[in-house]
């Protein structure tokens, strides 16, 4: 078993200062503290996920309670911290004090760095491109520890230690990535690429209150009770996904992950110290199903295929009586023109034939004004377990074709 397939899972009953900073201690403890990650002197980039300016008892941005607890284990091992991100919505300054994360600042005297202007990085074994454009403080920094949030993803079903490098693509280059990568597994890899480049070298996952239902901004806290840690990403976001009873393979960037050998996302091949995940998991958390990847085995003509693949995947919806007309949506839409218009009729609204479904309009809303919603085939015809079934059948075919005498 190697190192980097260590899982550390350490229970946390609340957000209260001083008990979270215990339980980082003792969740980094089995991983060698705090200073296996960082030496005296280096500059050290916490990268917590910032989205937006919502209120800390929303769950949709990490605690500052762990931000706080990271910062002060990152000073007890000698590195200088500062704290980072580039959010979707609204500036950086802004988003902190909204969020919660401005009196840690104060009282811990770190920096907060925006990670809007960019640079170009190499990707080592790259899939999507042998550069990247991230964030210029990405190679300012001598360490880089990812801070997410564990939540509940409309586009890629969770957002938890890999999917949170996404936050160092700067500014409006996110949406452009939406727009030229519409396809989850595209995404995925672009998501890996990012990883490679950025070389995180631990996540500390905040799982204590998460995101269940329609996020990553407009879904229910969920109380788990966890922090997990790890220097392997895809690792800690396996165990996350079996604590809320979440196939990993239903993830595209653990599946991107799997097919890549990017990290351990087998449970057999993760090695968990602290609590026993059995104790805290939880299987009524509500999940964002997605269709699966299975259905590219139907038996259909790529345009048909895209087609169905549409009909069936959930849609944005404006809710009357909760959009305060404030054009987050329309401006933030990756589609040139916009997709989506708060100010039209009813009908008109989402353009649902050049919707091209990564919910970027649903992520920003601030006022929970966007719905996703199950179209007509996906509410009538189960395809994932039409897929699944596929899947076996597939399976059992070629377990005989291997069985077959000679």
């Amino acid at each position: 078993m190697s190192a980097s397939s260590l899982v550390t899972l350490q229970r946390a009953p609340d957000y209260d200062p001083e008990r979270v900073l215990k339980a980082l201690r003792a969740c980094l403890a089995p991983l060698g503290g705090m200073q296996a990650f960082v030496r005296p002197g280096q500059r050290v980039l916490l990268k917590p996920n910032l989205l937006g300016g919502f209120p800390v008892e929303r769950a949709v941005t990490t605690h500052p309670a762990v931000v706080r607890a990271a910062i002060l284990l990152v000073r007890e091992a000698g590195g200088l911290p500062v704290v980072g991100d580039s959010p979707g919505i609204g500036s950086l300054p802004l988003v902190a004090r909204a969020c919660g994360l401005t009196p840690v600042l104060e009282e811990t005297g770190t920096d907060l760095v925006d990670l809007s202007e960019p640079r170009d990085y190499e990707v080592p074994g790259y899939r999507i491109g042998p550069r990247l454009t991230l964030a210029k403080a990405l190679s300012e920094a001598d360490v880089l520890i990812s801070l997410p949030k564990l939540k509940t993803h409309g586009q890629m079903t969770l957002t938890a230690s890999l999917k949170n490098q996404y936050g160092l693509i700067p500014g409006a280059l996110k949406t452009q990535w939406h727009f030229r990568l519409q396809e989850p597994r595209w995404l995925a890899a672009l998501i890996l690429d990012v990883n490679r480049a950025a070389r995180p070298a631990l996540t500390i996952l905040d799982a204590i209150v998460a995101m269940e239902g329609q996020g990553p901004s407009s879904g229910r806290p969920r109380f788990l009770g966890a922090l997990l840690a790890s220097a392997d990403l895809a690792a800690a976001d396996t165990v996350a996904c079996h604590l809320i009873g979440q196939d990993p393979m239903r993830v595209p960037l653990l599946v991107a992950a799997s097919e890549q050998k990017f990290g351990a996302t087998d449970l057999s091949r993760i090695r968990i110290e602290g609590e026993d995940w059995r104790r805290l998991r939880t299987p009524d958390f509500e999940k964002i199903e997605q269709l699966t990847d299975l259905m590219r085995m139907l038996p259909l003509p790529r345009p048909a295929l895209n087609w169905v693949r549409r009909q069936w995947t959930i849609v944005p919806r404006i809710v009357d009586g909760r959009c305060t007309q404030c054009g987050l949506c329309e401006e933030h839409c990756p589609v040139t023109p916009a997709a989506i218009h708060p100010g039209e009729p009813p009908a008109e609204r989402v353009e649902d034939d050049r919707c091209i479904r990564c919910y970027c309009c649903h992520e920003f809303c601030p006022s929970q004004g966007i719905e996703l919603h199950r179209p007509w085939l996906a509410r009538h015809l189960p395809l994932n377990r039409l897929a699944d079934f596929a899947g076996r059948a597939l399976g059992f075919l070629v377990s005989l074709g291997k069985h077959k005498p000679r």
